[in-house]
């Protein structure tokens, strides 16, 4: 039985301002930041996940069935680079994305469990067929999942699922590990810690998490609706107060990329101060 700890986070605010419509700057810990638009028209983008090796962005969206004008979740990628767009054909009901950037494995979560990618077909595989409903994917040293409407973490491995024994009874929408195995996760209640070393459970503050991220060396991120955060062990940073926010990933430059209503929009650094 794991011992639930409630602790309150270290919140420390660094410098975080509202981007202005007039400029579209933002300062970040004493670094400023300009709005670039990478992709428009695709709306509500969510669930992010950044392929480092080929420098792609993927993602999912909604969309409307033109026949039953019902709304579903679709998958697609985006080239950083070239800027080049596409859906991927093959998943029914997208809605998740992670990437095994050591192994170059895309991993999608669909309505019927887990697919792998093919960057040559542009299709999506599906590697456990009648799988759970997927909610959010992470990949660290293995494959983590939530389901939905379940609300658990499972791991997949060798074509198998697996509930995780350390929180087969907490309810959890979204999960992330550290360079350590430490676990976070968040639920309705807010942001849990759990300790990798003695299976401690601690809560980290009553925020409404809408995605978790790592950048390329493991530091953790994560976004909600009105703004970003960066994880320190138990201490939360904010970063910045930003409107409309999906999701939120680290490109290899350190850009903060998100998804906010309708495009897909990078922060990159500038010397422009012509705001502030």
């Amino acid at each position: 039985m794991l011992k639930l700890i409630t602790t309150l986070a270290l919140l420390a605010v660094c410098h975080a301002h509202i981007i202005k419509p007039a400029c579209d700057l933002l300062s970040i810990q004493n670094i400023i930041y300009q709005k670039e638009v990478l992709k428009e028209n695709v709306n509500e983008p969510y669930q992010m996940a950044i392929d480092y090796n080929t420098n792609t962005l993927f993602f999912s969206y909604s969309a409307v069935n033109p026949t039953t004008e019902a709304t579903v979740f679709e998958q697609a990628y985006l080239n950083l680079k070239t800027k080049e767009f596409n859906s991927i054909s093959g998943i029914i009901g997208g809605f998740a994305a992670t990437v095994d950037n050591t192994n170059n494995n895309v991993y999608l979560g669909g309505r019927n469990g887990i697919y792998a990618y093919d960057y040559e077909k542009n299709k999506a595989t599906h590697v456990n067929p009648n799988g759970y409903s997927i909610w959010q994917m992470f990949f660290k040293d293995k494959l983590y999942y939530t389901a939905y409407p379940q609300e658990r973490v499972y791991t997949f491995e060798d074509g198998n699922s697996i509930i995780l024994p350390e929180l087969s009874r907490t309810m959890v929408q979204l999960v992330a590990l550290d360079n350590d195995l430490n676990m976070y996760f968040s639920n309705s209640s807010g942001l849990f810690l759990l300790n990798k070393s003695d299976n401690v459970i601690a809560k980290l503050g009553e925020y409404t998490i809408n995605s978790f991220t790592a950048d390329i060396n493991g530091n953790l991120y994560f976004s909600t609706p009105s703004g970003f955060y960066k994880i320190d062990k138990k201490n939360v940073l904010q970063l910045a107060d930003v409107d409309d926010v999906f999701g939120l990933v680290v490109d290899g430059d350190n850009n903060l990329i998100y998804g906010s209503g309708d495009k897909i929009i990078r922060l990159s650094a500038t010397t422009k101060t012509n705001c502030f």
